[in-house]
């Protein structure tokens, strides 16, 4: 199977490596990555050892039969444009809700992915694997069950199919909107939020999304909290990803996340307090 990965994060990359064994992969780069990107290739670490990716590096489409979308919620638009003219399938794999509302160019088959693995960007073409977690795949629109899983090799996704991915979508929202600004703001990584003086804070701003997610008739597959300790306890030494975008001076997806909830809070005339204050925390420290 030919498909194109766009964008060489941290998850893209995993992404990329589970894919090569059984298809033709490309991974869909910037212009002005590309010359970089050639002449050092494309790297995962696991442990001590890295291994390269046997990829194709591009900076346009090369006609694939399916196309995965692993960049920031923010940039989902600018997708549109590059997908212009295809008609194959759509995977999208990002955190936030902003998915959700994503307009396939061509009335494209659309799938999403939600994984709770722990991966690091360590530098430009180079992710870092930090542990294992839940990842599950479905179609966004409800159509028949399309067994996508079985593209991907078991070597950092235990993945599976699922029929309620907007619940799974909200739930990954709802876990991310307490975990990434906490442990941003503060400054650790995923296994200090379990300290006391973090984990009631976590656990109130789950409280308060896991409502506006009822509120809008979202059944969550999980117990939000079980599977909020459980992420912890396989990533204990991962840095969320916007902790990461913070490091780097880059943009975070506070505005995909905890802005989206704050938004449906407000339509939905509940409070979204804590959402709030950890949103204007984080845009005050970008």
């Amino acid at each position: 199977m030919k498909i194109t990965i766009i964008g060489a994060g941290a998850i893209g990359l995993l992404l990329a490596s589970s894919l090569e064994k059984k298809n033709e992969i490309s991974v869909l780069v910037k212009k002005e990555h590309y010359n970089e990107l050639i002449e050092k290739g494309l790297w995962i670490e696991k442990k001590v050892e890295r291994k390269r990716i046997e990829a194709k590096i591009i900076t346009e489409m090369d006609n694939p039969e399916i196309v995965i979308i692993a960049v920031k919620g923010y940039d989902l638009g600018l997708v549109s444009e590059i997908l212009k003219d295809f008609k194959g399938k759509i995977i999208i794999c990002q955190n936030g809700l902003k998915m959700l509302d994503y307009k396939t160019p061509n009335n494209n088959e659309l799938f999403a992915i939600v994984t709770s693995i722990g991966a690091v960007s360590l530098e430009r073409g180079l992710s870092k694997f930090m542990g294992t977690g839940r990842t599950v795949i479905g179609n966004l629109y409800q159509q028949e069950k399309g067994k996508m899983e079985k593209l991907f090799s078991n070597e950092y996704f235990d993945m599976c199919d699922v029929e309620n991915i907007r619940g799974e979508i909200w739930l990954k929202a709802a876990i991310n909107s307490a975990i990434n600004p906490v442990a941003a703001f503060h400054n650790i990584n995923n296994g200090k939020l379990k300290n006391k003086r973090y984990w009631i804070i976590v656990r109130e701003i789950l409280e308060e999304s896991v409502k506006i997610a009822v509120s809008k008739g979202i059944k969550l597959p999980q117990n939000p909290l079980e599977a909020t300790e459980k992420i912890i306890e396989n990533t204990p030494e991962n840095l969320c990803s916007m902790l990461q975008d913070l490091r780097k001076g880059r943009r975070t997806e506070i505005n995909e996340i905890n802005g989206l909830i704050v938004k449906i809070a407000k339509e939905k005339n509940l409070s979204a307090r804590l959402n709030l204050k950890y949103l204007k925390k984080i845009k005050s420290t970008s």
